[in-house]
């Protein structure tokens, strides 16, 4: 199954408005595609996925050319500057903790990567994600999509690995260290409830959850969702035939 066939297949499956995006975080300058050239006006990362969700929007970045350097720390660009890295900025400018070391201790457990072992982002719709074997190809592939498409990816999930599902997220830095960071460094699917930021600045809507998808887990939960979500979705809202069939 190729990228191409696994975004129509989320989009049919899931009811996807836009695209899945692929995410590919370049390690070395050699893995950078000599196709694309690098944005030339900053855009918040969040804008990007969203450029690529909507657009078809294949975006190279470096650290210089993320305007969100929260965005940029959370992927491994850069490290947290002092304002961040502290929690001046979560506590005494937003006001999302109510002290100083809470703030910190909330950036403190954010997942991230290390700092500067990215070089550069690739952000693509997933069909048009790059397929170099040796280097810049998707590590993470992000969906932006309501409840029940979130809740169809969890239940792929469990159909073939059982357990529970653990999200990991602070309604802050949704898209970044939420839906990327912690797929790639943990390796499992992560969803988060977004945060303030990705609405202001990228136009996430009010019912929407964002799920980052580890690239080597894709086809499995693709094909999963080929196999069931069609039963689920007629089980939930009894249509007939099916319950007919599984009783």
């Amino acid at each position: 199954m190729d990228y191409a066939e696994m975004s129509d297949k989320l989009v049919n499956l899931l009811g996807l408005k836009g695209k899945p995006i692929a995410v590919s975080l370049i390690k070395r300058t050699e893995d950078i595609p000599e196709s694309l050239s690098e944005i030339e006006k900053p855009r918040r990362y969040c804008q990007m996925l969203q450029d690529a969700r909507f657009e078809d929007t294949v975006s190279l970045a470096t650290a210089d050319t993320h305007a969100c350097k929260g965005g940029a720390a959370a992927i491994g660009l850069i490290d947290y500057g002092p304002n961040l890295k502290t929690g001046a900025l979560y506590h005494y400018k937003l006001n999302k903790e109510v002290t100083l070391g809470v703030a910190k201790r909330v950036v403190d457990n954010m997942p991230r990567p290390a700092p500067k072992s990215t070089i550069a982002t690739i952000t693509a719709p997933l069909d048009k994600a790059p397929t170099d074997p040796d280097g810049a190809v998707p590590d993470v592939v992000v969906v932006m999509a309501g409840v029940i498409a979130a809740r169809r990816i969890v239940q792929a999930v469990i159909y073939r690995h059982g357990g529970r599902f653990n999200a990991n997220f602070a309604g802050i830095q949704s898209t970044c260290a939420d839906a990327t960071a912690y797929p790639y460094i943990s390796g499992n699917v992560n969803v988060s409830i977004g945060c303030d930021g990705a609405a202001k600045n990228a136009g996430l809507a009010d019912d929407e959850l964002v799920v980052g998808i580890p690239a080597e887990l894709l086809e499995e939960i693709t094909g999963t969702l080929s196999e069931c979500a069609p039963g689920w979705d007629d089980w939930q809202k009894g249509h007939v035939d099916y319950v007919r069939k599984n009783i």
